[in-house]
């Protein structure tokens, strides 16, 4: 395999798994919104 090759390889690895992270962040952030909204706030004292 040229040093050609393994960049290609490992660039579309990286694409994926960048793309995989992208989606799974999506996918979280409505179900990890109560989490990190605090239930109550300074301003409602």
């Amino acid at each position: 395999m040229t040093r050609k090759d393994r960049v290609a390889l490992w660039g579309r690895v990286g694409l994926v798994m960048l793309s995989l992270a992208l989606i799974s962040g999506i996918v979280a952030e409505p179900l990890l919104r109560p989490l990190w909204s605090p239930q109550l706030t300074i301003a409602q004292r």
